[in-house]
C-alpha cells in the first residue's frame, strides 16, 4: 500500500524557518535590549544628576558654617598655644628669678586682691569642669553622679557652720569687758598718742585716722635720723662718722619708702598695715644699742638722738602690732559674713541641681548648654571654699609675720633693704 501523502516541501520548510534565523533574531534581540535599556540609563543619569545637585546644594549650605567653625578652632588653638608658651615663660622666670618669685608670693599672700584670687579659683573650676565634660571625662550625663556631687557639697557646707560660729565667738570675745578694763585700754591708747605728740612741736593733737597717724610717727623718725647724721658730721672719728651715716641712711631709706605708701587720705587699714610689715624695727633698735655700746666718745646730742630713735622704733612696733590685731579682728568678722553669703548661694544652687536631676534626665537633655550649666553650678558651689581659702591665707600670713614684737626678728622677716646693706658692707646681724 502506497502512502499518498506528499512529502513536505523543502521550499516551504525553508521559508518557514527563515524568520527564525539566529543571526537576525540575535540582532533583533540586541536592538530590543538596546532600546529597552536606553530609557533606564537616561533615568539613572537623571537621578544621579538630581542627587549630585542635592549634595552640592547641601555642601554649599554647610560650607560657610564649616569654614567659620574651622576658623574658630584654629584661633582657639593658636590662643591656647600662646597661653601655654606664656605660662611656660612665667613658670621658668618664676622658678629662676628670686625677685619675681618673691613679688609673686607677696602678691598672692598679702597684696593681691582677695576677690581676684577667688575669681581665678572659681573660674578655673568652671573651665576645667566644662572641658572635661565635653571630652567625656566627667560623667555629667549620669544623674546619679551629678546628684552625689552636689549632695556632698551640701554636706561640706554644713561643716562651715562651726567655723563661722567659732570666728564670731573669737571676735565678739574681744568686745566684752568690765568698764574698768575698757577705761584702762582707752587711757593706754591716749597715753601712747601723747608720746608721739610730745615729739612734734607743730602738732598739738594727732589725727585719729590710722594712715595719717602712722605717717606722722614715720615723719618723726625721718627727722630724728637726719638730725643724728648732722650731729656726727665733724666728730673727728672717721669710723664713727661712717657708722652713723650708714645707720641714718638706713633709717631714712625705710621711712621714705613707708611715707610713699602712706601718702593718701582715708586709707584702708590693710593699706596702712602692709607697708609696715616689711620694716625691721627690732633690727634698727639693736643697731642703735650697738653704736651706743661701742663708742664711748659719742657726742651727747647723738646719744640722746639714738635713745629717742630707739623709743620711736618701739612705738612704731607697737603701732604695727595694734593695727595688726585690729585688722585681724575686722577681717575675721568680714570672713564669717562672706562665708555665710556665699554658703547660702552655694546651698541653693546645689539644691536646685539635685532637684533638676531627680527624675534622671533633666528637662533640657544632656546638651552643651546643660554641661555648661552644671559646670557653672559646680563653680558656684565651690565659692565659699574659695573665699575661705583666699582670705584665711592672708590672715594667717599677717599673723605669722612680726609674730615676735620687740628686739627679736624671726628668720625670714628681715627687710630686703637691710639684707642689701649687709651684703654691700659685709656687716653681720
Amino acid at each position: 500500500m502506497t502512502d499518498d501523502t506528499p512529502p513536505a516541501d523543502s521550499t516551504n520548510r525553508t521559508s518557514s524557518t527563515e524568520p527564525t534565523d539566529p543571526t537576525h533574531s540575535d540582532a533583533n534581540e540586541s536592538n530590543g535590549s538596546t532600546e529597552s535599556t536606553e530609557p533606564d540609563e537616561s533615568d539613572g543619569s537623571t537621578e544621579a544628576s538630581e542627587s549630585d545637585d542635592g549634595h552640592g546644594s547641601r555642601f554649599e549650605t554647610l560650607h560657610p558654617a564649616v569654614r567659620v567653625v574651622t576658623t574658630l578652632l584654629v584661633e582657639l588653638l593658636w590662643l591656647a598655644g600662646r597661653l601655654v608658651v606664656a605660662g611656660g615663660r612665667l613658670a621658668v622666670s618664676f622658678l629662676t628669678e628670686r625677685d619675681r618669685r618673691i613679688r609673686a608670693q607677696r602678691w598672692f599672700l598679702l597684696e593681691g586682691r582677695r576677690w581676684a584670687i577667688v575669681g581665678g579659683l572659681v573660674g578655673g573650676i568652671v573651665v576645667v569642669a566644662f572641658a572635661l565634660s565635653l571630652t567625656g571625662v566627667f560623667g555629667i550625663d549620669r544623674s546619679d553622679f551629678v546628684t552625689s556631687i552636689f549632695t556632698t557639697v551640701i554636706a561640706g557646707l554644713f561643716s562651715f557652720v562651726p567655723i563661722i560660729v567659732a570666728v564670731n565667738q573669737l571676735t565678739i570675745s574681744q568686745l566684752f569687758g568690765t568698764p574698768d578694763d575698757l577705761r584702762e585700754q582707752i587711757h593706754g591708747i591716749a597715753a601712747f598718742r601723747a608720746t608721739i605728740e610730745d615729739r612734734l612741736p607743730d602738732t598739738a593733737v594727732s589725727p585719729t585716722d590710722p594712715g595719717r597717724f602712722a605717717a606722722l610717727a614715720n615723719g618723726v623718725l625721718s627727722k630724728r635720723a637726719a638730725e643724728l647724721e648732722r650731729a656726727c658730721t665733724d666728730v673727728g672719728d672717721e669710723a664713727l662718722e661712717t657708722r652713723i651715716e650708714r645707720y641714718a641712711r638706713r633709717v631714712i631709706t625705710a621711712t621714705t619708702r613707708l611715707d610713699g605708701r602712706l601718702d593718701g587720705d582715708r586709707l584702708r587699714l590693710m593699706e596702712v598695715l602692709l607697708p609696715m610689715m616689711g620694716d625691721g624695727y627690732s633690727e634698727n633698735v639693736n643697731e642703735a644699742r650697738r653704736i651706743q655700746a661701742e663708742y664711748d666718745d659719742l657726742p651727747e646730742r647723738a646719744d640722746d638722738l639714738l635713745a629717742d630713735l630707739r623709743d620711736l622704733f618701739v612705738s612704731m612696733d607697737v603701732i604695727r602690732q595694734y593695727f595688726k590685731a585690729l585688722y585681724i579682728k575686722q577681717e575675721l568678722a568680714r570672713l564669717s559674713r562672706l562665708i555665710a553669703y556665699t554658703g547660702m548661694a552655694a546651698f541653693l544652687v546645689s539644691l536646685f541641681l539635685i532637684l533638676l536631676f531627680a527624675n534622671g534626665v533633666p528637662a533640657g537633655g544632656y546638651g552643651t548648654g546643660m554641661l555648661f550649666a552644671v559646670s557653672v553650678a559646680l563653680g558656684v558651689a565651690s565659692l565659699p571654699f574659695a573665699v575661705f581659702f583666699a582670705f584665711i591665707v592672708r590672715i594667717a600670713t599677717i599673723a605669722k609675720r612680726t609674730a615676735a614684737p620687740g628686739a627679736f626678728t624671726p628668720r625670714g622677716e628681715t627687710p630686703d633693704y637691710i639684707e642689701e646693706l649687709r651684703d654691700s658692707s659685709g656687716e653681720r646681724p
